[in-house]
């Protein structure tokens, strides 16, 4: 508020006399009080500044890169206030699923999922933040998917269906981005994961509607509803007209995993 010239840049006020910068000011009244305290301030914080001929620049002081991003202050944000970081995980798209089964799978390696625990951490107040399934746990998105009791007897039931009995499920990794078995990006990896998505999407659909609608839980039901969406929507998605029977799909899966996509039709 003292300076005469308002447009005066910063190279015309500071001057860099044996290796120490000093203030040039123009001052349209002499500062006193606490303007002189600020001055003081000043002169301190520009002692050791050098004034360069480059133009000048807005530089991001929180980022190595000196970029700002909204990722990066996003991520800030998370770590400070709630002690998480953002998953820079990037998912390939699956041609067999529908575009909301897609980016529930994105969201869920995200760890972008509303689940109670995370709605705790932004302060929304809960009646209670354990499992609405098994009421025992912390209901996070790792348990909420995969560690439930309740919910990893789907994954069971699942494996056995595609004759997977080999692996497990116990991890969202596991559940959204291993191949497990197939060949990575395969036509049985797509079909593989396909089915894992569609299972995460309606295990989370099935538990909303027991919490906001009072619908009972039934394991068979899930499964059945995962075994005929699955069928739906993957041999709608084919490239041509009905590859895929529905009695060999819910009899053995696995089948048209480990045949020839052109045997069947599919692209």
């Amino acid at each position: 508020m003292l300076e005469s010239h308002k447009e005066a840049t910063v190279a015309e006020r500071i001057s860099n006399i044996n290796s120490t910068s000093i203030g040039n000011w123009d001052w349209s009244r002499t500062p006193s009080g606490r303007a002189m305290d600020e001055l003081t301030e000043l002169n301190n914080l520009i002692s050791s500044v050098s004034i360069s001929n480059c133009p000048d620049s807005w530089k991001f002081s929180l980022d190595t890169s000196g970029t700002f991003t909204t990722s990066t202050m996003s991520n800030l944000i998370n770590t400070l206030k709630y002690g998480v970081h953002s998953r820079n995980l990037s998912l390939p798209r699956n041609k067999y699923v529908p575009q909301k089964v897609f980016i529930f799978s994105w969201r869920v390696i995200q760890l972008k999922i509303p689940v109670r625990s995370e709605l705790d951490k932004k302060g929304i107040d809960l009646h209670t933040i354990l499992c609405p399934l098994c009421d025992h746990h912390i209901e996070t998105i790792e348990h909420a998917l995969v560690d439930c009791h309740k919910v990893s007897s789907i994954w069971t039931q699942l494996l056995d269906w595609w004759n997977q009995n080999n692996i497990t499920i116990s991890n969202i990794n596991e559940a959204i981005i291993s191949d497990q078995g197939f060949s990575h990006n395969s036509f049985g990896y797509s079909l593989w994961q396909a089915t894992k998505w569609i299972a995460c999407y309606i295990i989370r659909k099935q538990m909303n509607l027991k919490v906001f609608s009072c619908k009972v839980w039934n394991p068979a039901m899930v499964i059945s509803e995962i075994q005929a969406q699955s069928f739906s929507w993957i041999s709608n998605r084919s490239q041509k007209k009905a590859p895929i029977k529905w009695h060999q799909w819910l009899l053995n899966p696995s089948f048209y995993a480990a045949s020839p996509p052109n045997r069947m039709g599919i692209g």
